[in-house]
């Protein structure tokens, strides 16, 4: 049996595995928390310290576990971070990228038919190398875009036209480029502050 040499665990058969392009395997999840530490998928092999080039999901056609398989693993047992209407907290679980909060309590939530371009945008994003906080807003504002713009059959690239195209005005207008003003200017919300600090303290993502 295999042995996970970043926690040291056997690597049974029933476990969501990685293996690296070196050829070494770990726990999918472990594998995960590196990338989080280095902000891409492209970490140096913790045995042999080869940077790995593999970037396949661990998931062939499921793309909504593809997807679950990068958040935080604690987020299924997570409550909804919100209270009721008569101030107790929220008893639903939270939502797949909702925010830790539940359908309920904030129902723009990304629908089913864009979970295959949302899994190629998230493993996208992770090929690149941008700190975690730029990350989160990628990810938050590719959500976003999706469900505005989106029809839930596009590739990639039609999501990255939008970065593109309000990269090309602030270029043109000389003035400085920062993620967040994208917020104002294709008229989406800002992420709740809470959940931003939140992930960034704990380098996670919920």
């Amino acid at each position: 049996m295999d042995t996970c040499s970043i926690c040291l665990e056997d690597i049974k058969p029933e476990h969501i595995c990685k293996t690296l392009s070196c050829g070494h395997k770990f726990h999918f999840n472990c594998f995960k928390k590196l990338v989080y530490l280095n902000y891409n998928f492209y970490i140096s092999c913790p045995l042999c310290r080869r940077s790995n080039t593999c970037c396949e999901k661990p998931f062939k056609q499921d793309h909504q576990e593809n997807i679950k398989a990068m958040l935080h693993q604690g987020y299924k047992c997570l409550k909804c971070v919100c209270k009721t209407k008569q101030g107790l907290s929220c008893k639903n679980r939270p939502a797949l990228l909702n925010y830790g909060m539940c359908h309920v309590h904030n129902k723009n939530i990304l629908p089913k038919k864009y979970y295959r371009l949302y899994s190629e945008y998230i493993y996208f994003i992770f090929c690149l190398n941008y700190k975690w906080r730029s990350i989160l807003y990628l990810l938050d504002i590719g959500k976003k875009i999706m469900i505005k713009y989106m029809k839930g059959n596009e590739q990639v690239h039609n999501v990255l036209e939008y970065y593109y195209r309000y990269l090309n005005i602030k270029i043109k207008e000389e003035d400085t480029f920062h993620i967040k003003c994208m917020y104002k200017y294709y008229e989406l919300e800002h992420p709740p502050s809470d959940w931003l600090d939140y992930c960034v303290n704990k380098n996670i993502i919920i």
